[in-house]
């Protein structure tokens, strides 16, 4: 949601980044030192997925790249 406010309808909100040192996708909105504890608490973060029955919570891996050939 204040992804929304700041930037609109985006197919992907600009503060989230893939860490390569932790693997994993990271919000530039929780880790903001000014108001990141605010906006932890707004998008639940620390209180577990959202989303149970999706599928890519088990494949934790960057998106943004072309699918590995196999």
């Amino acid at each position: 949601m204040e992804s929304h406010i700041r930037y609109g309808y985006l197919p992907r909100c600009p503060d989230l980044y893939w860490d390569e040192g932790t693997g994993c996708y990271r919000c530039r909105l929780a880790e903001d030192p000014e108001h990141g504890e605010r906006f932890r608490f707004l998008l639940g973060v620390g209180h577990g997925c959202c989303a149970p029955l999706n599928t890519w919570r088990e494949a934790i891996r960057r998106r943004d790249e072309p699918e590995p050939v196999r």
